[in-house]
Order: C-alpha cells, then sequence, then structure tokens
C-alpha cells in the first residue's frame, strides 16, 4: 500500500516529503550536539573547580613556596621577553 502510495506522489510532493525530512534529521542531530557540548562544558567547569580547589589547598599549605614560584616564573618570563 505504501509503495502505490509513493508511485501516486507528484513530484512536488516527494520534494517536500525529503525537506521534512531532512529538517527532523537535522533538528536532531543539532540537538544531539548540544545535549554533549552541555555535558562537556560541565565536565570541564568541574575539572576547572577541582584544579583551583587543589591550588588555593597547596598554595595555603606552602605559601614561601608558592611565592618563589611566583618569582621564579616572573624572572624567567621577563628574560624570555627580553
Amino acid at each position: 500500500m505504501a509503495t502505490t502510495k509513493a508511485k501516486n506522489q507528484d513530484p512536488q510532493q516527494k520534494i517536500e516529503d525529503a525537506y521534512h525530512l531532512a529538517e527532523e534529521a537535522t533538528s536532531e542531530a543539532v540537538n544531539s550536539l548540544k545535549d554533549k557540548a552541555k555535558e562537556s562544558l560541565n565536565e570541564g567547569s568541574e575539572k576547572v573547580k577541582s584544579a583551583t580547589t587543589q591550588t588555593e589547598n597547596m598554595i595555603k599549605e606552602h605559601p614561601l613556596l608558592s611565592v618563589g614560584c611566583a618569582f621564579l616564573a616572573g624572572w624567567a618570563i621577563s628574560k624570555l621577553i627580553k
């Protein structure tokens, strides 16, 4: 029965059907990519928060070492710029 209907459709109707199918497929793909991007963003955000907390704890535990590292990093950057 479906093949009889497909044979009886005019070309304009076939084009419209194909357009709607492509639109649905594109919409589904975009929604899927959007969901994956949100998940990746949330995971990245959690990793950044975790790294920030670990860094804060390290600085609090070893303040002199942190100041020394910052000084050396600044000195090295100034030598590279010159």
